[in-house]
């Protein structure tokens, strides 16, 4: 190891013999210099050297080269002879990078940041002699190919280095060529398939733009080859992949009919033309009759991503969007509308799209816009005829909706969509066994709202009906009893929102219906929090009601946790349990420091949290001054008792405990709740160096060894020992 390292020092003596000799550097500043690199070496030299050690070192060396080019700039040395110092930061840093790359080779972002160092350095040299920046541009491309040989499936390298082909080597025809050896290999990627369809619009728009610079319509057998004969000598060399060997009998579709469509695009053409059209004429036409100029590439490249991935909706979206960027995409633009309408015609979503899509391109203070909207509602109207469904009627509220906001300021566009959305909604009513749903229930609630014509009455009334139809929906009760709460100061609505109806409501009916909704359970510690404020109930009655709560929420935890289908929900009902239990603990802690202690919840936990040896509880409690450090402690004794307490709990008392030696109590029990969890030892670990108990800290790290996974073992313990450098440093 020792001969390895000395020798790269050794490889560095000119260039800091240059450095100081153009006085970019002292001798002071070169030694520690030397002494860094020195100790960052060694640390790749171990047998565990981690990706974040290759990156320290680029980063130092990175801030090097930078304060050299500073300081170069500033002795204006710029325009003289290159030298050793120019280059070699540069080099060193790519080697350091070459070297990360074959040990973490599986490290897709280690690539992607090799990558991008190198396309800085070629920005950062674009002013300075071609042959470094055609260095740069070489490197580049053998990067690119390593890079996708060892990560095939890397939908992003493919794309970048489709992207360097077309914007550094000016080569279309490699770009075309990597984005379709990409979709042998992954035909199921949206975003290759984006990307491709993109470089074949750009490709046309290229060959249109040149045309018009130049003033002449070329003739239509030029057009589909003249982008392959364009920087050859610049393609990335990506050799012949395993995958793609496996592949040769599989779908290569696209290439087939690319190639067909490049070759042949201009014969049906060329033959409806015949001979007695002059010369002059078929010029003026070639352009309108040259099918690839009229994109169609792009149509057979867009037909085979629906054939590919024939379910997204969004996917096809994509496309639209990309065409809009383009000239002389309607024909295109008009394919995509017709496939979305055939392919999902039963689909609310895309059939509103459709309704709609012609209003992206006007806006509000448009002459055009009212006849816009009105054929979008006529559209609104036809489709609802044909697809009655509570889908579609939610797709129209929203469109109704969306635009009363947009024309809140133009009075006539206002009242027209404040007469469609009342109708809408008097319509859904008249059958609302057949046309409501939970979401539209809870749409026409929000819609009412904005609407003079309903009273809060009304609307309480609508959501009363709504939450009886439909009790699992946690959104409706949410917005009942959100709107109850907001009303339980007001007199006149005493009948309906008065303190014992919303507490009834709450416990009987909406946390029985829907116990795994955090904002539901949220919304009942608010109101039951503001109750508190207002004195009508006590600290221990809102403590029994978290407890009640957390027992609730555990006992569904656990029958999730036995379930074989619940692994979605035991997660939701985990991260509900962490959150109600650190409620708890924020609401004891805010408790004013001279309340009444909080009541122990049935047998107190076995756990001894002492105060400082200096000062007894009640001086701690004099001097506490930013929260109720007696309720705190008495507020996790219950839940460490009783509430099967999480892993983001006991890191909030820790936020809070002011003690440390309670502190360390804490952490203990962290790390019983999954010790496998290299994070919670990690994090006892950090505090006990804080807190200078190398002692105990060596002490927790050997159990920890023997608890961590086997998978996290080498990462746990190069944290550690970082840990333990920083701290020295």
């Amino acid at each position: 190891m020792a001969e390895i390292v000395q020798y790269r020092l050794e490889q560095m003596v000119g260039e800091l013999e240059d450095l100081e000799r153009r006085g970019l550097f002292t001798k002071h500043e070169l030694k520690a210099i030397v002494k860094k690199r020195t100790k960052f070496e060694y640390a790749l030299r171990r047998r565990r050297a981690s990706r974040a050690d290759f990156l320290r070192y680029v980063e130092y060396e990175t801030n090097v080269d930078a304060l050299r080019r500073q300081r170069k700039q500033r002795l204006d040395q710029k325009g003289g002879k290159t030298s050793l110092s120019d280059f070699s930061i540069t080099q060193r840093i790519i080697s350091i990078f070459e070297r990360a790359v074959v040990r973490h080779s599986e490290d897709v972002l280690l690539w992607m940041q090799f990558i991008e160092f190198i396309k800085s350095r070629r920005r950062l040299s674009s002013g300075d002699k071609d042959d470094e920046d055609d260095g740069h541009t070489r490197l580049l491309g053998r990067v690119f190919a390593r890079a996708i040989s060892a990560h095939p499936y890397e939908a992003q390298l493919w794309i970048k280095a489709a992207a360097h082909e077309l914007e550094v080597n000016m080569n279309g025809s490699a770009a075309r060529t990597l984005l379709q050896r990409a979709l042998r290999l992954i035909p199921d990627n949206q975003q290759v398939w984006i990307e491709y369809f993109r470089l074949e619009l750009l490709l046309v728009e290229k060959i249109k733009a040149r045309r018009r610079v130049l003033g002449i319509d070329r003739a239509a057998g030029e057009v589909a080859t003249e982008e392959a004969d364009e920087g050859e000598s610049g393609f990335i060399d990506v050799p012949q992949l395993d995958a793609e060997e496996s592949a040769e009998n599989g779908d290569s579709v696209v290439e087939k009919l690319t190639e067909q469509a490049l070759a042949q695009l201009d014969r049906k053409q060329a033959s409806k033309l015949g001979n007695g059209i002059s010369e002059e004429k078929r010029a003026v036409m070639s352009q309108h009759t040259n099918a690839y100029l009229q994109g169609a590439v792009a149509q057979i490249v867009y037909e085979q991503a629906i054939r590919s991935i024939s379910d997204d909706l969004a996917f096809r979206q994509e496309f639209l969007s990309i065409l809009k960027q383009f000239s002389d995409t309607e024909q295109l633009c008009d394919l995509v509308l017709k496939t979305i309408r055939h392919d999902f015609a039963a689909d609310a979503h895309a059939r509103a799209f459709l309704c709609a899509e012609h209003l992206s391109s006007v806006s509000i203070d448009s002459p055009d816009v009212v006849d816009a909207l009105k054929q979008a509602v006529e559209n609104f109207k036809h489709t609802l005829s044909e697809l009655d469904s509570p889908e579609m009627w939610t797709e129209y509220i929203a469109f109704l909706t969306q635009w009363l906001d947009a024309c809140k300021d133009v009075d006539s566009l206002r009242l027209f969509f404040v007469a469609l959305l009342t109708r809408a909604i008097a319509a859904i009513s008249e059958q609302r066994e057949v046309r409501l749903d939970a979401q539209l229930a809870l749409d026409c609630a929000n819609a009412m709202q904005k609407l003079e014509s309903y009273d809060t009455i009304s609307l309480l009334n609508w959501l009363a009906d709504s939450t009886q139809r439909f009790p699992s929906s946690a959104q409706l009760w949410h917005r009942r009893m959100e709107m109850l709460v907001s009303y339980s100061d007001d007199k006149t609505m005493s009948n309906v929102a008065s303190s014992s109806r919303i507490t009834t409501l709450f416990e009987n009916q909406a946390l029985t219906q829907a116990p795994q909704s955090r904002n539901l359970w949220d919304l009942w510690f608010d109101w039951t929090e503001k109750c508190f404020d207002n004195k009508t109930i006590s600290a221990d009655q809102v403590q029994s009601r978290f407890m009640a709560a957390l027992m609730r929420v555990v006992q569904q935890r656990t029958q999730a946790a036995t379930s074989t289908d619940g692994n979605e929900k035991l997660t939701q009902l985990q991260s509900l349990v962490a959150h109600l239990q650190i409620r708890y603990v924020d609401w004891a802690w805010n408790l004013p420091t001279g309340h009444k202690a909080l009541t122990a919840f049935g047998e107190i936990a076995h756990m001894k949290f002492k105060p400082d040896e200096d000062s007894d509880e009640e001086d701690m409690q004099e001097q506490q001054t930013e929260g109720n450090v007696v309720a705190l402690r008495q507020a996790y004794r219950n839940i460490s008792r009783h509430a099967f307490p999480t892993l983001a709990f006991y890191h909030r008392c820790i936020e809070l405990e002011p003690d440390s030696k309670n502190k360390i109590t804490l952490y203990e029990m962290a790390c019983r709740v999954d010790e496998s969890d290299s994070e919670a030892w990690l994090a006892y670990l950090r505090f006990l160096i804080d807190t200078k108990q190398l002692g105990q800290a060596s002490v927790v790290f050997w159990r920890a060894t023997k608890l961590v996974s086997e998978d996290h073992q080498a990462e746990f313990e190069t944290a550690y020992q970082n840990m333990l450098q920083h701290n020295n440093s």
